[in-house]
């Protein structure tokens, strides 16, 4: 680790630095420390043979050097830490996944991983692998608030299925053939005689991930892309504790759906040791992140403090017209 550090020590205190003379940084996280030197009215960074790097002088170089990427990574990482503290759990789930990602690089590259994760670790715009899970946790959480917050508008749910799958998938029937008929017909029959769908899924389902766990799919919603079309048209008509018919997927086959949350007190409930909305963001849908960042910005206090350029850049990348919109 000390090898580490002293590779990377520049890197480190340019982000340090950079981070903390941000211009729209929205709280003053040293207002108990005392003042370091000033010029001409700013803080100063850092002095080179008597030369002075004042705030404004080093963020406008960084930018210069660095573009949009660079200012970007700072502009959520300035609003994730305004608005989600950095708590003794998110510290300890950083810990732990970084052991798990360090661990897998030594795997894959041997002694000289730590080259080849920082390396991936800097293109990500951070230079220290816990304070980017750090990062990323509470971007995570600022997502899922707003997800929370909009959970009508994006249609939330909480799915659970049952597949039947393609007898040929490489040569699927328009129509079910006579053998994944049967099958079918067997799931109706038990759902029919009282057997819950979660009993159903673990006795009849083919898609092996989720069939031990009663066919939860767990939480989406109306951008999850990812998912089959067919699939998420049938999961967002349904109501809460509705089961859909049979629906065909020509990717996989024939899907029995269940929705088991479509309200923020059945989700929440359904989900005690775990906040359902940080599933959805992580897992289901990625888009949230920009929309959720640039509100939470908006709510906190967004000052360029007369750029126009680093602000003509922020909006374009979060796709903000003049209008705020």
């Amino acid at each position: 680790m000390g090898k580490f550090l002293k590779k990377n020590w520049f890197v480190v205190l340019l982000t340090i630095c950079f981070t903390a003379i941000i211009t729209f940084y929205i709280y003053d996280t040293n207002k108990d420390k005392l003042k370091g030197k000033t010029a001409n009215g700013e803080d100063v960074v850092y002095e080179v043979d008597g030369v002075d790097k004042t705030a404004d002088a080093f963020y406008d170089e960084l930018y210069q050097k660095n573009g949009t990427s660079n200012l970007i990574t700072l502009f959520k990482k300035a609003v994730a830490d305004a608005s989600v503290s950095t708590t003794s759990s998110i510290k300890e789930t950083a810990s732990s996944q970084a052991a798990s990602i360090r661990s897998s690089y030594q795997s894959s590259y041997g002694s000289s991983y730590e080259s080849y994760l920082q390396s991936d670790l800097l293109s990500t715009g951070y230079s220290d692998l816990e304070e980017y899970l750090i990062e990323q946790q509470k971007i995570n959480q600022v997502s899922a608030d707003y997800a929370k917050e909009h959970f009508d508008d994006l249609s939330i749910r909480q799915v659970s299925y049952i597949l039947i799958k393609f007898d040929d998938t490489n040569n699927p029937t328009q129509d079910p053939t006579d053998a994944e008929k049967k099958k079918m017909d067997a799931v109706d029959a038990a759902l029919k005689e009282g057997k819950s769908f979660s009993d159903a899924a673990i006795e009849f389902s083919e898609d092996t991930s989720t069939a031990s766990t009663g066919g939860d799919l767990g939480v989406i919603d109306k951008n999850s892309s990812a998912l089959d079309t067919n699939f998420l048209e049938a999961s967002l008509a349904l109501k809460e504790g509705e089961v859909s018919e049979w629906v065909r997927s020509d990717s996989f086959g024939y899907f029995k759906i269940m929705v088991t949350a479509s309200t923020p007190e059945t989700l929440e409930a359904n989900n005690p040791s775990s906040d359902p909305y940080v599933s959805l963001v992580q897992n289901y849908d990625t888009t949230l992140e920009n929309t959720a960042i640039w509100e939470k910005a908006s709510e906190l206090g967004i000052d360029f403090s007369g750029n126009e350029e680093v602000e003509a850049a922020v909006k374009k990348y979060f796709n903000i017209t003049e209008d705020g919109e």
